[in-house]
């Protein structure tokens, strides 16, 4: 091969190599065969006030034996544009596949031709409402925000031809429910099938209403017409549902699940036995609360119990509800959460933002195997709704998907992220290194062969032969033809784009971890433990907080479990001290109202009882405390600092060691009668009523241990993580707000402020009637606060203790600006310890979506079971708000994932070995050709 064509040669192969890792490091995720087919439904036609109520068969759909990934819809008009739901209400829309037979012709649009007769057989869902409920996917008004992603390595599976009839084809059929409430009267009745505003008595069936039926779908069917505002014009319209489906092809490595929907109107009792119908009526009323009762208060509870034929994993979960809707949450048998489902609420105007109505439901997504359901199990349901106001025709379906518990093989080789969010795994930086000094020894070779090869004057080879006599040969003029220059350049383009990829992938914008020991602490069966460590170790500097974790650990450095010690709870708190001033961290409970410390508080409102900047209790495990991005929690600005004073950190933290503890709940309660004592740590006498909290058990104090217990003393810390980045002028600050259901403050003189809040931290809560039903018994206690100043909410989170069953923050204009639900242990493992709160939902709006004004009248809501009496709980609630004209470039272009959630990608092993494999192939080809020109000049090459 003449040298030129070999060179071109060589050229055009690492072209060809640079531009296949190029176009790999550009494609943004693996697809791993997932496919998306986008649909329209037939045409639909609505004026104002119309209604359809439609059934498509035989839709569009993916063919074969595939596995479902997602189904999403939305409504849209002719151009292709999203309809907002106050003008296009759609109030439900369900996919249900079925098996015809061939040979029958069904009408393609029709109203409803039923299941009943022998040509068409129904799927269905796995139930337990599969003859009313048979759907496998169906929303309404929250479709857009509501995630329905089957995470990997699952899927729903269809068309598998061993389980379809024989002489019968897998179909699928599509009903779509829309109002048309532009004009409308009443928007919320029509949306809620009030029969006065449709002005029907019969139904679609000509059956006459009940008298005590006022609303609902029996009021709204196909062709009904909602009452408008007089001499309200407005033009027909041409409507369609677009409708997405993303799929794989089946194989063996899918692992199925099963649909399950509840229904909170299920009429099924135990005494009908497990396999008998059930009887779901799908919808209900909320009738309003009476007059008298606070605004916060008003909460409408319905529930039912049903038993799980088959149980297993559970991998998805969430609820559906109507306006006025606060939530629902599914529980096991032993009262554990299984998942909670809260609504979202929009905004304004634009479609999937639309104020007042409920665009979204909140989603669970259990790690694989932490959450399962036993067969025949007994789950409870409860829905809960507003009742400030009356509603008609609401709904409370619980949807969850159930994989068999044996399926864990499967599990072992495959990913759990959900479909589009495959991980790649990290390139060990020796794999990297070798590819790197591979690119720099196939340069130096590929040189001294074009070197060697050079026929001119001036030129002689640098040869890397030697001669018999072992000498090095060496001499002329070292000079690159313009062959080598031009395949260095792109030798060095190539290391130029793998490096700099690395660099990118590998950037984790600065965060630093930082992980602290508290001084020791001792704690023997019983004894409480509640210390002020100052002068903690803490990040120095201008810095911005992006997390802040805390847990219990023993001098192993194990977890401790709640059962044994109990956290109480534990914060952090910023301070400014003279330098001058010694200050030890041990673990004094010397006070920090000394004026020789300024504690610098959080911004409100409780801040002269709650000034901590972090703090959580049992919960701390299993609750997520990162702040998005671009937000950071500023600290150690040297502007704000005092001359002459410097910044340090307390720790407060109170433990309750619980082993071997008479009534533990009654000493994680803090029951005073448990510690046996009548006045408080400063010597005060308690008030008689006052049975629980933590006047009662205070650093020294013991709780009642059964009679004869013994147990050794222990020794822990407090383990504290701490994640930062240096402050810049990218990031935004955060303020914290912290905000208490006791507050006593009372707005006077039509007054904004927020001054003078009389916050008691703690309260007691009364057990219900005992002629009240279990699931009935909820103690509920709000207040409404003013914000002295708003921005947008970035996170919330409320703090409860055990009994509690989750708090929410409301606006002015009652939207829910964030709901935070208790998140119980199921286990004995420290962070899921059975019967105790070890975690609590967070909320973390997208960035400028929830907003508060200034001086806006907020209310907090905080619910508790009041089965059984508990005293000194909490119903707090956290919240980072930053300022909304401090947006800048980067507030719209960082990542919102949480701080410890910035993903290294990097390039896939095989990328390397094919980098390494063509280095390889070229350096053997080029020694080969060298070692028989040295050969044939008398030299033998290095290599033998």
């Amino acid at each position: 091969m003449a040298k030129g064509s070999k060179c071109q040669f060589i050229f055009l192969a690492t072209l060809l190599l640079v531009d296949t890792i190029q176009s790999y490091l550009m494609s943004g995720t693996d697809e791993n065969g997932v496919k998306t087919l986008v649909y329209l439904s037939p045409k639909f036609e609505l004026g104002p006030g119309s209604v359809i109520n439609k059934y498509y068969y035989d839709i569009d759909f993916p063919r074969g034996h595939i596995a479902v990934k997602s189904f999403d819809a939305e409504v849209i008009d002719e151009a292709g544009n999203s309809i907002p739901l106050y003008e296009t209400y759609l109030h439900h829309w369900v996919a249900v596949n079925y098996y015809q037979r061939r040979g029958v012709e069904t009408p393609k649009y029709h109203s409803s031709v039923g299941f009943q007769k022998s040509n068409y057989i129904s799927a269905g869902n796995n139930g337990v409402c599969a003859q009313v409920l048979s759907q496998f996917f169906g929303l309404g008004s929250e479709t857009r925000k509501t995630s329905n992603n089957v995470p990997d390595p699952y899927g729903i599976e269809f068309g598998n031809p061993a389980v379809i009839p024989a002489g019968y084809d897998e179909k699928w059929l599509l009903n779509v429910h829309a109002i048309d409430t532009r004009g409308a009267e009443n928007r919320l009745g029509c949306t809620e099938c009030r029969c006065d505003l449709y002005n029907v008595t019969v139904d679609e069936y000509g059956h006459n209403l009940d008298p005590s039926y006022v609303g609902g779908l029996r009021c709204c069917y196909d062709e009904t017409r909602c009452r408008l505002k007089e001499g309200f014009q407005g033009v027909k319209r041409s409507l369609y549902l677009k409708y997405t489906v993303t799929y794989v092809d089946w194989h063996s490595s899918i692992v199925p699940v099963r649909v399950y929907i509840f229904d909170v109107t299920d009429r099924w009792k135990r005494s009908d036995g497990i396999s008998s119908r059930h009887d779901c009526l799908i919808e209900y009323d909320v009738e309003s609360c009476p007059a008298g009762v606070t605004k916060g208060g008003c909460v409408h509870t319905k529930s039912v119990s049903i038993i799980l034929p088959t149980g297993g994993n559970v991998i998805y979960g969430v609820a559906h509800q109507h306006t006025g809707g606060v939530g629902s949450t599914l529980h096991g048998e032993d009262g554990r959460v299984i998942c909670s489902s809260l609504p979202i609420y929009g905004e304004g105007k634009e479609p999937g933002n639309e104020a007042g109505y409920i665009v979204g439901m909140s989603t669970c997504y259990p790690q694989p195997g932490s959450v399962k359901i036993s067969n025949g199990e007994t789950l409870t349901v409860k829905s809960y709704y507003s009742s400030e106001q009356g509603h008609t025709g609401v709904m409370g379906l619980f949807y969850i998907l159930v994989a068999d518990s044996d399926s864990s093989a499967k599990l072992n080789s495959s990913q759990h992220a959900p479909v589009g969010i495959h991980k790649r795994v990290l390139t060990p930086d020796f794999i990297v290194g070798m590819a790197l000094l591979g690119i720099a020894v196939l340069a130096a070779v590929i040189v001294a062969y074009q070197r060697r090869n050079q026929r001119g004057d001036n030129y002689e080879p640098i040869t890397i032969c030697f001669p018999a006599s072992l000498v090095l040969a060496s001499k002329g003029t070292e000079m690159f033809s313009d062959c080598s220059l031009l395949f260095s350049l792109v030798l060095l383009l190539l290391m130029a784009i793998v490096r700099s990829t690395q660099v990118h992938l590998s950037n984790a914008n600065g965060i630093k971890t930082a992980v602290f020991l508290s001084p020791k602490f001792d704690l023997e069966p019983g004894s409480v433990a509640e210390k002020l460590f100052h002068n903690i170790d803490f990040p120095r500097g201008h810095i911005a907080i992006k997390s802040f974790v805390a847990e219990v650990v023993d001098e192993a450095g194990n977890p401790v479990p709640l059962y044994e010690t109990y956290l109480h709870h534990w914060i952090a708190m910023r301070y400014y001290r003279p330098k001058a001033v010694e200050n030890s961290n041990s673990s004094s409970n010397q006070r920090s109202e000394k004026s020789d410390y300024v504690v610098i508080k959080n911004n409100g409102i409780c801040d002269d009882h709650l000034p901590q900047y972090f703090g959580l209790g049992s919960e701390t495990r299993k609750t997520a405390t990162a702040v998005p991005d671009p937000y950071g929690i500023e600290v150690g600005n040297p502007a704000e600092i005092p001359a002459g004073y410097e910044e340090g950190w307390i720790l407060n933290l109170h433990a309750i060691d619980t082993r071997g503890a008479e009534d533990k709940l009654g000493c994680t309660e803090c029951r005073c009668d448990l510690y046996n004592v009548t006045q408080d740590e400063d010597g005060n006498a308690l008030e008689p009523e006052y049975i629980g909290g933590m006047r009662c058990c205070y650093e020294e104090t013991k709780c009642r241990l059964i009679e004869g217990y013994r147990s050794p003393r222990r020794s822990f810390f407090m383990k504290y993580t701490v994640k930062y980045v240096d402050w810049d002028n990218s990031i935004l600050p955060a303020k914290i707000y912290i905000l208490d259901v006791t507050a006593r403050w009372q707005r006077s003189n039509n007054s904004k402020e927020s001054n003078g809040h009389n916050c008691q931290i703690e309260y007691l809560i009364e057990s219900c009637s005992t002629n009240t039903a279990h699931d009935d018994c909820i103690h509920t206690k709000s207040v409404s606060i003013v914000l002295p100043s708003g921005g947008e909410v970035i996170y919330g989170v409320a703090h409860q203790h055990t009994g509690g069953l989750g708090s929410t923050l409301y606006g002015e204009d009652g939207r829910v600006i964030c709901s935070s639900i208790p998140i119980y242990g199921q286990g004995m493992e420290p962070g899921n310890e059975s019967g105790y709160i070890v975690g609590m939902s967070t909320c973390y709006p997208q960035p400028g979506s929830i907003k508060i004004s200034s001086g806006e009248s907020l209310t907090l809501v905080s619910n508790y079971s009041n089965a059984q009496r508990h005293t000194g709980v909490m119903g707090l609630f956290y919240i980072l708000v930053a300022d909304p004209d401090q947006h800048s470039p980067n507030a719209t272009s960082a990542p919102h994932a949480s701080v410890h959630e910035h993903k290294k990608t990097s390039i896939p092993h095989y990328v390397w070995v094919v980098i390494l494999l063509f280095q390889a192939a070229l350096v053997l080809a080029l020694v080969i050709t060298y070692q028989r020109k040295c050969r044939k000049a008398g030299y033998e090459s290095i290599a033998t």
